[in-house]
């Protein structure tokens, strides 16, 4: 492949080449003919805070059971030391520095997804990022200090409005509920829970005694996802939960007036797709990056919350999913956390303003493009 890439950009001669760590290799063959690479990770600047916590030790073959906040890790001076992610070099419990090690071992005789990454940042000539100075600047300033390469922020990217109209099912379904009452809950595509995630998420959803739509996957088809279901949870909910296995218009039923939460697994585009929709969020991270925007948006914009677990394990509890789920869908709310409801009702309302404007939107797009030629013509 490496022949066919050099031939490709010897003759169509571009100013740059996008690229991600799946191919790392590709600087060495741009670089000689004057093209410059450009590292596009679908992740957001937050996450190139991980090579300076657990994560670099377990990657330089740490192998201690146990790799905690408690750990000598460094905290530059550059990041806040009241963020939610100067702690601990990125991962703050035991059970992310431990998740850490699946990206930190060799895969087939290949490098490591770390090792790759690392490479990428090393090698390319900047790194592209869905994000913006308004939400991530402390962190911008230290990975483009850390790794001496610029950033060029694209701003986050938000969805179009959906076309369409939602399946005759589920709109029936939703409408039989009151309006803001339902919570949708989704972990995405790639990520396959343990039959123990799945029986304490459900069991804390039937806690809340409020209806929700759950979508969950198994690698193995329907059959096996409906086996790991808690025993007679379905007959117990019919009346107010589906759960569903399968494709389903996940941005119609987010934004329908019926939705008012959205439990997901910390995905950058997740929290933004599920802010921009109206949903409070309830943030279940599961692996990488998704334990860091958990804390920038539950921690720092506070405009969610992440479910609590269990510190070593990271087990999740029922207790816990009901507890955020209640807590932002202000059921069962104590007198003492009404200031940090509210103030957590005014941070989504304001960040929710700044994703949908399109101005904003705008001025992204062209800041990108100016830095973008700046790059091309230094």
């Amino acid at each position: 492949m490496k022949p066919d890439v050099a031939s490709l950009l010897s003759r169509l001669a571009p100013n740059f080449i996008v690229f991600d760590f799946a191919m790392p290799w590709i600087p060495t063959v741009a670089h000689p003919l004057g093209v410059r690479s450009l590292l596009s990770p679908s992740s957001s600047a937050v996450f190139h805070r991980l090579p300076h916590g657990p994560i670099r030790a377990i990657a330089a073959g740490d192998d201690r059971p146990s790799l905690t906040h408690q750990e000598p890790h460094e905290t530059p001076s550059r990041i806040p030391a009241a963020s939610s992610i100067a702690a601990a070099g990125g991962v703050s419990q035991p059970y992310q520095a431990q998740d850490s090690r699946t990206s930190s071992s060799p895969l087939a005789g290949q490098p490591c997804v770390f090792d790759r990454v690392m490479s990428c940042v090393a090698e390319c000539s900047a790194i592209i990022a869905k994000t913006c100075e308004e939400i991530e600047r402390p962190y911008i300033d230290y990975v483009e200090a850390e790794h001496n390469k610029p950033m060029l922020l694209a701003g986050p990217v938000v969805p179009e409005p959906p076309s369409g109209q939602l399946e005759k099912r589920w709109a029936q379904w939703l409408a039989k509920f009151e309006e803001g009452s339902v919570v949708y809950c989704s972990f995405g595509s790639e990520t396959f829970l343990t039959e123990e995630a799945i029986r304490e998420l459900l069991l804390g959803l039937e806690m809340a005694k409020l209806p929700f739509f759950v979508v969950l996957n198994d690698p193995e088809g329907e059959e096996a996802m409906r086996k790991k279901l808690p025993e007679g949870l379905e007959d117990r909910v019919r009346d107010r939960g589906v759960i569903h296995q399968g494709w389903v218009q996940q941005q119609l039923i987010l934004g329908h007036s019926n939705v008012g939460c959205y439990v997901n697994h910390g995905g950058f585009s997740s929290v933004v797709e599920g802010l921009v929709a109206g949903c409070q969020l309830v943030m279940v991270p599961q692996r990488g990056d998704q334990y860091l925007n958990s804390a920038l948006f539950a921690g720092d914009l506070g405009i969610g919350l992440e479910v609590e677990r269990q510190e070593t394990t990271g087990d999740l509890t029922r207790d816990a999913v009901c507890e955020a789920v209640t807590k932002v869908m202000k059921k069962g709310e104590k007198k003492d956390e009404g200031e940090e409801k509210m103030s957590m009702e005014e941070n989504h309302r304001k960040w929710r303003e700044f994703f949908v404007d399109k101005g904003v939107e705008e001025r992204f797009t062209g800041q990108f493009i100016q830095k973008l030629k700046s790059l091309a013509f230094t």
